[in-house]
């Protein structure tokens, strides 16, 4: 379960983003995981609650994950479209598109502090 290595790896960027007494004040993580990304958003937030088990530094941080849709830039037209049950294909002139916008990314988006 790659997920647990993923979490680490947030944590770790987290301290080293910020400091100590900013951390203790971390009230919620954001993040934006794409649908291609092959992270599964449901396992992610399972491997957060286990490595922020109760006692945990972290224990009382959120965790909200926003899953991130396929899109794609046609090379033809320059439409953008939004990549429907995996076909990749311009719904302006039809062409098929690799190349792929948003859909891969897994990101710490925001990070949210108690006042």
């Amino acid at each position: 379960m790659h997920e647990v290595s993923i979490v680490s790896s947030i944590v770790r960027t987290l301290e080293l983003e910020f400091e100590e007494a900013k951390l203790e004040r971390m009230k919620a993580i954001h993040l934006k995981v794409g649908i291609l990304s092959n992270i599964e958003p449901r396992l992610l937030y399972n491997a957060y609650q286990a490595y922020n088990h109760p006692g945990s530094k972290y224990h009382q941080v959120a965790l909200n994950i926003e899953s991130v849709p396929i899109s794609i830039s046609c090379d033809f037209c320059g439409h953008v479209t939004e990549v429907q049950q995996y076909k990749f294909s311009c719904e302006n002139c039809g062409r098929p598109s690799k190349n792929i916008l948003t859909g891969e990314e897994m990101l710490i988006h925001k990070v949210e502090f108690e006042d």
